[in-house]
């Protein structure tokens, strides 16, 4: 969750007034994130909420290739989720 809060954080810094190198820095920044969350999957279902929200951004999936690494995810929690009856 600490890397979601970190993720989150730069998302919110990013406005009109950032300069192009900046915001370079910051979408590296936040790809990084990404990436190291992904890369254990998720333990618990805020886990896999944090996966999702910096995989897709509402309307849009913002990392393709982590998609596929996030829907692995997610069949390894149903196939692993107790059948409610």
């Amino acid at each position: 969750m600490a890397g979601f809060r970190r993720w989150e954080a730069l998302r919110d810094s990013i406005s009109f007034d950032v300069s192009d190198n900046n915001l370079k820095r910051i979408y590296d920044d936040m790809s990084g994130i990404v990436e190291a969350m992904l890369a254990i999957p998720a333990a618990t279902i805020q886990e896999f909420a944090a996966q999702y929200m910096v995989v897709c951004s509402g309307d849009e999936i913002e990392h393709r290739k982590a998609a596929c690494t996030l829907h692995a995810h997610a069949q390894a929690i149903v196939a692993t989720a107790p059948l409610i009856e």
